[in-house]
């Protein structure tokens, strides 16, 4: 269930460019939460009204990591946080990533474009801590970004014992292009005995192109997280709502993570 708790600021840190990774305590968080769930943060009192979502990006014992991009006043104003600032936070709100119990040759392909990569490092922590030693399971990231310079959270996957590929759009490292034309170019080579499940995250156009490259892969599973506005967080306003093959479906309650297949 989720609480609305008073959490200290440990630390906050500038990644690169607009890029910012902040972390604070919480018991409650570390224990309950589940990889795919997100926060709804209040800010301030007085230049922002609405929380701002931020997906949970890993937990370590009970530190909880938020990893963000600055792209208006609520998030310009949490980058300027330091450390003993105190804000109120939301969670662990919506609904995470499936993770199935791990069977024999398994291969579970991460995709992030942009910012998307946020969530994915929780997830692969998950996915590590349930991988069977006794299981041949290929455990890959690929990471989108716009060049080199903006590529993200590189070395937290390669310590998670993830194979990591790169595709930048100008191809100033590792495939020249969109991840998923990259994904396009992994499934060439798949292993049709290996069980794959993929989880993605970006923005929405991303998942309707995957969702045309597995078209020749039915068998295949795939789960995405929506990067999506939000009002209140909770599923009572429907400023988030999508249109699915289900009907309408609230990102923040329903999701944020669903499965491609009905989007």
């Amino acid at each position: 269930m989720p609480k609305e708790l008073e959490v200290k600021i440990e630390f906050s840190k500038k990644i690169k460019n607009d890029v910012y990774l902040i972390g604070f305590k919480s018991a409650y968080i570390a224990s309950s939460a589940r990889c795919g769930q997100f926060l709804h943060l209040k800010v301030d009192d007085k230049i922002t009204i609405l929380r701002r979502p931020l997906s949970i990006h890993k937990i370590e014992k009970n530190l909880i990591y938020l990893l963000f991009r600055v792209r208006g006043r609520g998030t310009k104003l949490l980058s300027q946080c330091k450390k003993g600032d105190v804000f109120d936070a939301i969670g662990p709100l919506g609904n995470g990533f499936h993770v199935p119990r791990p069977t024999p040759n398994a291969q579970r392909i991460l995709v992030a474009g942009g910012m998307g990569v946020a969530p994915l490092v929780f997830l692969a922590e998950k996915l590590r801590e349930i991988r069977s030693p006794k299981s041949e399971t290929r455990n890959l990231i690929l990471l989108g970004a716009k060049s080199k310079k903006e590529v993200l959270a590189e070395s937290e996957f390669k310590k998670l014992g993830f194979e990591v590929h790169i595709a930048t759009d100008d191809g100033s490292r590792g495939f020249k292009g969109s991840v998923v034309e990259l994904l396009k170019e992994q499934l060439r080579t798949y292993n049709l005995e290996l069980r794959t499940n993929i989880y993605a995250c970006g923005p929405k156009e991303m998942f309707y192109e995957i969702k045309k490259v597995l078209e020749k892969y039915p068998q295949i599973q795939a789960q995405v997280s929506f990067e999506q506005f939000m009002g209140c967080g909770l599923g009572i306003c429907y400023g988030c709502a999508i249109e699915t093959k289900e009907g309408y479906k609230k990102v923040c309650k329903d999701g944020p993570v669903f499965d491609l297949k009905i989007i």
